[in-house]
């Protein structure tokens, strides 16, 4: 069974979705703020945490900074202020999802569902040794960093420098959001003198690529942020 942890100072609010969670199975603890959050995540270890961004006291986006520095449990950030700029630092800090209020809690508890099937899916991605050095396995595609090598069931895939370089550092960070400065900063560091647009025109040419393989590593679009890595089958 699941244990999720659920954060919101409104109680209806704090009822409603655990219930919810509840309904569908899921072991739930609720706080009503974030004074003991932290500790008890150490502790505990939860599968999943709901985190409003609004409450009195710590606020759900200084928690989150915390919460990255000893974990990469799944995280959904919940919202009652419309302000895209909630969504993008959201993201930026380190969480997977962001929901606006109000919203139904049945959307709700399928996007835990969506979060908890990735990480199930993201277990099979691991680091292996063989006579060639270590290599990552993402879904069906396999990474040979040493040899800078990319197979997919076995093909070889041809990429670029920048294209390879960018398909690691995403693979090596499964489901995290990164802004298109921040891609720069890993793929291009000091040499980049362009627009941060040319980000686009990479995953562009990863993605074909990818896909022309079958792979199953996909680069999702964050609208008016950036990009995250995922496997979908």
């Amino acid at each position: 069974m699941s244990h999720i942890f659920v954060v919101d100072d409104d109680p209806n609010i704090l009822q409603l979705i655990s219930e919810y969670l509840r309904k569908d199975g899921f072991q739930v603890t609720s706080f009503p703020d974030g004074h003991e959050l932290v500790d008890r995540i150490r502790s505990e270890a939860p599968d999943c945490l709901i985190l409003d961004i609004m409450m009195p006291g710590v606020n759900g986006l200084s928690l989150l900074t915390t919460i990255r520095t000893f974990t990469e449990m799944p995280i959904i950030m919940i919202s009652a202020r419309g302000e895209e700029e909630d969504r993008i630092i959201g993201l930026e800090l380190g969480c997977n999802d962001f929901l606006r209020k109000p919203f139904h809690p049945r959307e709700l508890v399928g996007r835990v569902k969506g979060m908890l099937r990735l990480v199930q899916m993201h277990k099979s991605v691991d680091a292996s040794t063989s006579e060639h050095g270590t290599y990552l396995t993402v879904g069906n595609m396999k990474v040979s960093e040493e040899l800078r090598r990319v197979e997919v069931e076995g093909m070889e895939i041809s990429f670029t420098s920048r294209e390879y370089d960018l398909l690691v550092f995403l693979a090596t960070h499964m489901e995290r959001p990164f802004s298109r400065e921040q891609l720069i900063q890993q793929v291009w560091k000091y040499d980049f003198l362009g627009e941060v647009r040319v980000v686009d025109d990479l995953v562009k040419r990863l993605r074909k690529k990818l896909g022309d393989a079958g792979a199953i590593f996909h680069i999702d679009t964050l609208w008016g942020f950036g990009y995250k890595a995922t496997v979908k089958s």
